[in-house]
């Protein structure tokens, strides 16, 4: 029987996780801002679920795509933003939570691997599946500390959210996807993604054109869609003219989508085009 109860509970996360995410479009996108808006531009995508880096969405229901809460970080609104997401029924049955946002970088989450890993069991609270935090690198000494704590505390983390701003290898990006997964063995969500030039001063200076970030994007979509344990994934449009990310944005400066926002667009969930 205690061996039987063993492979069970080796076994239960994998299928919770299948079943959990049976049938959803791995394809998403994070949009924040103005809710008429991102609406409108969530629409346009044709994406299966959407995320605005915060704990609930204003905006009115957008029919067929999925809104996921996240917690940002440990401030004075935290405890409210918790209060804000409904807790699920079953985690066989529930919608997930992510978890916190960059809390490696200063600008963004900003906690210490202490701080995240006391506040983590609130989160769990919410019976739903949890999304690991999002570091800057999901390798990084924050994220493996973090993840040797939850380990080591029997906490709970069913999938790894990961962030990647590199070159235009598809090659590299789709290893080092794979590179993760086998560190964690845990389905994988990459909630950002783009091609990023961090040394241009100007859009001109990008050594990025806007036809090699349309080329990685057309070589890894369909990889992505491949790979069983990539659950979801959610491209960053970079702003239109910004100098490091502006060849990656899906919308131009009057809110149309770009050649790169009509692929990622018609890109359906089969791996083909519309």
């Amino acid at each position: 029987m205690k061996r039987v109860s063993l492979l069970l509970a080796l076994v239960f996360p994998f299928l919770s996780s299948a079943m959990a995410e049976e049938g959803i479009i791995k394809k998403g996108i994070g949009l924040g801002g103005d809710p008429e808006l991102v609406q409108k531009q969530v629409k346009a995508l044709q994406v299966g679920w959407h995320y605005n880096w915060m704990a609930a969405w204003k905006g009115r229901k957008i029919k067929d795509v999925e809104y996921v809460p996240m917690i940002f970080k440990d401030n004075e609104w935290t405890a409210r933003a918790l209060d804000s997401v409904k807790v699920s029924r079953s985690k066989m049955e529930s919608s997930p939570l992510l978890g916190y946002n960059e809390p490696d970088a200063k600008a963004q989450g900003s906690m210490s691997v202490e701080a995240a890993l006391e506040l983590w069991p609130a989160l769990e609270k919410t019976n739903r599946r949890l999304g690991s935090p999002a570091t800057v690198h999901p390798d990084n000494a924050w994220m493996q500390a973090f993840m040797e704590g939850v380990e080591k505390e029997d906490l709970r983390v069913d999938f790894i959210c990961v962030h990647w701003y590199g070159e235009r290898d598809a090659d590299k990006f789709i290893k080092r996807i794979e590179e993760v997964h086998e560190l964690y063995n845990k389905p994988i969500w990459i909630t950002e993604f783009a091609i990023a030039d961090w040394s241009a001063k100007s859009l001109k200076d990008n050594k990025h054109s806007p036809r090699d970030v349309l080329k990685f994007m057309k070589d890894v979509l369909p990889e992505l869609e491949k790979l069983d344990f990539v659950e979801r994934y959610a491209w960053f449009s970079g702003k239109p003219g910004e100098a490091r990310l502006g060849h990656s944005a899906l919308f131009d400066k009057d809110g149309e989508l770009t050649e790169l926002g009509e692929f990622y667009a018609n890109f359906n969930p089969d791996g083909e085009e519309r």
